[in-house]
């Protein structure tokens, strides 16, 4: 039910495009764009409180001119909780290991245009460990929220990563979000998959 309520806002206060994904643009029905695959259903997940009473998306995009499958999960809070918070899951279409490292925390904004299209105030670069494996991160200001951004790579040998995950938490307006609370979301981060029953959408 939260996430059929979140699909008729979006499509009332185009606030999925700030995301980059509007379930009702047609475009979103195109060859490159999908939600069923080959691949096994994977679930990307936070263990934040504050996201419990969020309504949650899930949408699988392919990009055939860079090979790439993206896997997104994405979060928004109630109108008197504006918590924001998601997940990228990119890994190759033919299964062969990312060649590149995954971009820097402050670049990854680029995956998602509702950080893109603000100006952003980054803070000090932290490298943690969670479930996935070493993840960098760093908090940034945007408007009212203090949020976090975070990439890593991960797979079987870290030199030759076959996935790349990204990741942001906003904080609700006015709510602190210190250096130590920021590492306690990056942490909370967990990925589920080999299951074929998973649902993407949580």
């Amino acid at each position: 039910m939260k996430i059929l309520l979140l699909l008729v806002s979006c499509a009332i206060v185009t606030g999925c495009d700030e995301f980059g994904w509007n379930p009702l643009d047609p475009e979103a029905l195109a060859a490159g764009s999908t939600n069923q695959s080959e691949f096994q259903p994977v679930l990307l997940d936070f263990s934040v409180p504050t996201l419990n009473d969020s309504a949650s998306f899930f949408d699988e995009r392919r990009d055939p001119d860079r090979g790439l499958l993206l896997r997104r999960r994405t979060w928004q809070g109630p109108p008197e909780q504006d918590v924001l918070a998601s997940l990228i899951d990119i890994r190759r279409l033919d299964g062969t290991p990312m060649t590149e490292a995954p971009p820097v925390p402050s670049a990854a904004r680029s995956h998602w245009p509702r950080l893109e299209q603000r100006q952003l105030v980054f803070q000090t670069l932290y490298a943690s460990e969670n479930a996935v494996g070493t993840v960098q991160w760093r908090r940034f200001v945007m408007g009212p929220q203090i949020c976090v951004l975070f990439t890593q790579a991960w797979g079987p040998d870290e030199a030759m990563p076959l996935r790349h995950l990204l990741g942001f938490y906003c904080a609700p307006s006015g709510q602190e979000l210190s250096d130590g609370q920021a590492e306690t979301v990056v942490r909370s981060v967990r990925v589920y998959e080999g299951d074929p029953t998973i649902d993407p959408n949580g």
